[in-house]
């Protein structure tokens, strides 16, 4: 007994291995073979349709093939469901026939009439009747969906699934077949948007190695020039401009600017780039670049006034200006006297103006920071061999970290990087990552001998220290969306206790700069501190009780009562201002100031209790005289250092106090540096690379790089510290790599 050998499956056809090496046809999957007398008459039936053809090993089986492929019943049989998520722009391509179903089928279902070759179908939207022949094709089937008004009305307008237009394109061996459109304008939108916020050149879609991508990706893409991409930025530029400015109009409460001066690398001229800082209707804080404009010479503050004048009046937020936050440029101090005097004429600024102008806090840290580095500039330069000497070669690296894992039981994931210049953080991570591995530094000395002195060590642990509050405060004040204005008076007294503890120590190389840096820190606290305690009272944690705290540490037991006092009066005229100006709340808080106080000695029955009800509404009336400030202040504190987002808590407290809750809208808008989060530790000078671009595209640029990047980043509410700036494991050292430009398109 002969065994046939294993079947094998190649290209549809089965194929059996017996002893006369015979190949089986795949159509007789879909043919029985009939009883005959002898080979030569032999017949086949079709298992679809009952049709009965000649099946004689003379005759062969392609006739059999080319009847499977055309045999109605087998076609309905075969087609296979498509998910409709994809449109009507996909079609089903069958590998066992070879032919296109086209999905309007998904839309009919066929059968067949008295007359079994006639065939027919129903519209499973309208119950429509049309012919299904073969011959006439699905055009008309097509046309029927277009303006079936049952089919439009259950799944919208069929046309945006059958493209008028369209490419056939199947590729080898594919089981399906693709049409569709190429929307030319919406594919340029989107690569210009992807050069706009991630800061590439315009020249990248002229580039040969962009084109031939994006000709891999979309066979039908047709390269473009960068006129094409300015064109797209000017066109996105208005759009988002108008969205920016409905965010303003619908704003709470009113909006705090925030200046800063840019310098163009190459051509030199000056930028003034202003930012709005406010609070939605939703109590969600929003900042928003509203211009990056070129100043004309002389660069003086009366001009820079009229220019920022004319930018309020451009925005139509005029008269919803609340504070202007900036930094110690020469002439901001002329510019803000200049604006101040005009808008105090329109009768536009709040309590005369006397909270209109704030300091930057982040400069001052900044500068805090840039001092006592350069204290250590020698012990850096050593701190930096060290760590050139631990990355002299990846063996050298791996036998430091295998030490320091092995003898001294650390950690081998911090890395030892340099740091960059322009960036004091970067500089902090440094001296924090040498100083971790310092034990295993020391036991290098038989290694090598060019290392730091027992005394230098302690230097850059001291200083590290230091520059450890300066970069924890930091990180609370910009670390986050949440609002700073609130958290300006920890952070100073943070500082101002870590600098007097230095100046009553024992550290005398940093004593003398401290002392010089104190007088700078004191003279900006004593220009700012009045509307950025107010900021303080009004976070539930803090209140009065915590600026008496604050003060007695700053000035001492005896000063505190004066300095307390000058800021409870501040806030009380401020709200007296609000108070003034609401419309609705006179009648929720102002009662009646008479009071019925003739209670009678009990009810006629001898009920002794019997007038309490009337003692609680005299009591209830009496409270009515207090403010809204007077009851919030008087409620107990939260906890100190509990974790809560002051805007929610204004938000469910609104229809409580609803003059107070506007105050506290604006006064915690107030941002308390004029510089971003990413910006908060360049040492440098702000300079913008800008090339030779009009000043009019370099505005278009960086303001809608910072409206298209803020929707990105609007579902998270907080940025980590390491994100402020380059962590160690990014810093490299680059000279020529500007960390200050907010951009680099050439």
């Amino acid at each position: 007994m002969e065994i046939d050998a294993p079947m094998e499956v190649q290209n549809g056809i089965i194929e059996c291995e017996s002893r006369h090496r015979k190949k089986r046809s795949v159509a007789w999957e879909h043919f029985e073979k009939l009883p005959a007398l002898n080979k030569e008459v032999g017949k086949a039936k079709c298992k679809h349709c009952d049709m009965v053809l000649t099946a004689t090993p003379r005759s062969g089986t392609s006739h059999l093939r080319r009847h499977v492929e055309r045999c109605q019943k087998r076609l309905v049989l075969d087609i296979k469901p498509i998910s409709m998520e994809a449109g009507f722009c996909q079609l089903e391509y069958c590998n066992d026939i070879r032919r296109s179903i086209s999905k309007v089928w998904y839309e009919f279902e066929k059968f067949r009439t008295e007359n079994y070759n006639e065939q027919k179908a129903q519209c499973k939207h309208c119950k429509m009747i049309l012919s299904a022949a073969a011959k006439n094709g699905t055009s008309h089937l097509k046309r029927h969906l277009d303006k079936c008004p049952k089919r439009v009305t259950s799944a919208g307008d069929v046309r945006r699934y059958l493209p008028t237009t369209a490419t056939e394109k199947v590729a080898e061996g594919s089981s399906l077949v693709q049409i569709y459109q190429l929307n030319t304008n919406e594919l340029h939108r989107n690569i210009s948007r992807c050069i706009i916020e991630g800061a590439h050149p315009f020249s990248l879609v002229e580039e040969r190695g962009f084109r031939c991508m994006m000709s891999k990706a979309c066979p039908y893409f047709k390269p473009f020039s960068q006129s094409i991409v300015r064109r797209e930025l000017f066109s996105m530029y208005l759009e988002e401009r108008d969205n920016v400015k409905e965010m303003l109009t619908k704003a709470l409460g009113r909006v705090c600017l925030t200046t800063n001066y840019w310098k163009g690398r190459d051509t030199k001229d000056e930028y003034i780039c202003i930012a709005a800082q406010f609070i939605d209707s939703h109590w969600k804080l929003h900042r928003r670049i509203l211009c990056c404009r070129a100043l004309v010479p002389p660069y003086d503050g009366i001009s820079v006034a009229d220019d920022v004048a004319c930018l309020l009046s451009n925005w139509s937020i005029e008269h919803k200006i609340f504070s202007i936050t900036l930094d110690d440029t020469s002439y901001n101090e002329s510019m803000v006297s200049s604006l101040e005097s005009s808008l105090y004429t329109k009768k536009v600024l709040l309590s005369e103006g006397s909270f209109f102008q704030v300091h930057c806090f982040a400069q001052v840290i900044t500068v805090i920071a840039h001092s006592t580095l350069k204290l250590i500039d020698n012990v850096l330069d050593k701190a930096r061999d060290l760590i050139k000497f631990v990355n002299r070669s990846p063996s050298q690296r791996k036998k430091f970290l295998e030490l320091a894992e092995r003898k001294f039981q650390l950690q081998a994931r911090r890395r030892l990087y340099l740091d960059r210049p322009l960036r004091w953080n970067s500089t902090y991570k440094l001296l924090d990552h040498v100083l971790y591995y310092k034990n295993v530094f020391m036991h290098l000395e038989e290694w090598d001998h060019n290392l730091l002195t027992e005394e230098e060590w302690q230097e850059l642990s001291i200083v590290h220290k230091f520059l450890k509050m300066l970069y924890d405060v930091t990180c609370m004040i910009l670390g986050t969306k949440f609002p700073s204005a609130n958290l300006y008076l920890k952070g100073v007294l943070m500082i101002h206790c870590r600098m007097l503890e230095i100046t009553r120590g024992s550290h005398t190389f940093l004593t003398d700069m401290i002392k010089e840096m104190q007088l700078k820190f004191d003279q900006y606290w004593s220009r700012n501190n009045l509307i950025l305690v107010c900021a303080a009272i009004l976070d539930p944690r803090y209140k009065v009780k915590f600026v008496e705290y604050c003060y007695m540490k700053l000035y001492g037991s005896s000063y505190v009562g004066e300095h307390v006092s000058k800021v409870v009066d501040a806030l009380y005229c401020l709200f007296a201002e609000y108070k003034q100006h609401a419309t609705l709340a006179s009648s929720r808080l102002v009662g009646s100031s008479r009071a019925d106080t003739n209670f009678s000695s009990g009810s006629e029955d001898g009920d002794v209790f019997g007038d309490y009800n009337q003692f609680l509404s005299v009591t209830s009336r009496s409270q009515r005289n207090k403010t809204e400030l007077d009851i919030y202040l008087e409620e107990p504190s939260y906890d100190l250092n509990s974790d809560l987002d002051v805007l929610e808590f204004w938000s469910k407290s609104a229809k409580r106090y609803p003059e107070l809750s506007a105050m506290a809208c604006d006064v915690l808008s107030i941002p308390a540096s004029t510089v971003t989060s990413k910006s908060a530790f360049n040492i440098g000078s702000k300079t913008l690379s800008q090339s030779s671009m009009m000043p009019e595209t370099v505005q278009a640029l960086i303001c809608l790089q910072d409206w298209l990047c803020t929707q990105s980043d609007s579902g998270d509410p907080t940025i980590k510290g390491e994100d402020l700036g380059c962590s160690s494991e990014d810093a490299g050292d680059d000279d020529e790599y500007d960390d200050n430009s907010p951009t680099e398109w050439f």
